[in-house]
């Protein structure tokens, strides 16, 4: 299963999807703490922006997702 990492042409663009992803509702998963912590990053050597995630978890806890871009599965849900 390949993920396609969502890209965007400017850093406001990118920008308003953020802001519509902290004001969703998100539900905790196990052993999550908080909700992720979304940043706009430019894609080394391209003129395109992502949005990377940092997910919070509690020390110990398994199957936890990876830090990294959103897919854009993610992304069209805000």
């Amino acid at each position: 299963m390949t993920t396609i990492t969502a890209t965007y042409e400017t850093k406001s663009e990118a920008q308003i999807i953020v802001s519509k992803l902290e004001a969703a509702t998100y539900y905790l998963g196990h052993g999550e703490y908080s909700a992720p912590e979304y940043t706009v990053r430019k894609i080394r050597n391209a003129a395109r922006y992502e949005i990377y995630a940092k997910y919070n978890y509690y020390a110990g806890t398994f199957n936890r997702k990876p830090n990294g871009a959103i897919c854009e599965d993610t992304a069209y849900y805000a």
